[in-house]
């Protein structure tokens, strides 16, 4: 008879412990949110002509996660000849956060890019194809968001423009999930594969990103070490940096999300494999 009273009283804790979970995540979200409602409406796009590009033109597809899809905190407009082709409208525009093409309002590490690689005297002229969609696992953007990609591709072929390079930074949502090394590394095979199949064979660099405290990632390893195992030269998809290297004083106070010095950090890391 005395054990009713104590399961009460542990399931009552346990589910004071899971709303506690619960709830600190909801906050922290909807203070990322509001932090994201302050900044100020989206730029007046300023409409470029796509072509024509010469050999030191740089076309970059961008995709993945949040990290790659205008969720920092701060917004940046490109200083050098850097554009952003809208996979919506298949037309080109002056790069200014957030970039049309992905989900975020705020700022993407591939604006600060463009100026580094123009800057350093890599390329004279870069043009970003953002596809990234915050909150986005391996599988889904490798299945019900399929489209992102097929859109993407037929929309650059239509405008006569070829990627030179695909940057991909994904990984934190597998972290929270039980995606297995395997199970990464398959998904993530497919999904160049798509790109393989339309003709696109640019190099494909595959960042290892796992780092989002606020949801407590507990699949770190697995993730990692599938990020690490995808690398494959008959695909040609090449080692990208590790973006868990920015620590939280690059990072929102979600410890997710990068801030200003995070996103440009984030872009410095990527300039190292740009060739």
């Amino acid at each position: 008879m005395r054990t009713f009273p104590a399961l009460r009283l542990v399931a009552f804790l346990m589910a004071g412990v899971l709303v506690g979970t619960i709830g600190g995540r909801l906050l922290t979200e909807y203070a990322r949110q509001a932090e994201l409602a302050r900044l100020p409406p989206p730029p007046v796009r300023v409409e470029r002509p796509c072509g024509p590009v010469s050999g030191k033109t740089a076309i970059i597809v961008v995709h993945g996660q949040s990290n790659a899809a205008n969720y920092g905190s701060a917004r940046h407009a490109a200083r050098e000849a850097v554009d952003n082709f809208d996979p919506a409208s298949g037309k080109c525009f002056a790069a200014a956060d957030p970039l049309l093409g992905a989900d975020g309002m705020g700022g993407s590490f591939a604006t600060h890019l463009g100026d580094i690689l123009i800057q350093d005297g890599r390329y004279d002229r870069v043009i970003f194809v953002p596809l990234a969609r915050g909150g986005a696992s391996i599988a889904f953007l490798n299945n019900e968001a399929a489209e992102l990609i097929t859109n993407g591709i037929a929309k650059l072929k239509q405008a006569g423009l070829t990627p030179t390079h695909i940057l991909f930074q994904q990984g934190e949502t597998d972290a929270v999930s039980t995606t297995t090394a395997e199970q990464y590394a398959s998904q993530l095979h497919q999904l160049v594969k798509r790109f393989r199949a339309a003709g696109f064979n640019a190099p494909f660099y595959l960042s290892r990103s796992t780092k989002c405290d606020y949801v407590g990632p507990n699949n770190i390893a697995a993730v990692r070490a599938g990020q690490l195992s995808a690398v494959n030269d008959a695909l040609n998809i090449r080692p990208g940096p590790d973006t868990d290297t920015i620590g939280n004083e690059g990072r929102s106070p979600d410890g997710c999300h990068m801030n200003e010095a995070g996103t440009l950090a984030n872009a410095v890391l990527w300039a190292a494999f740009v060739k």
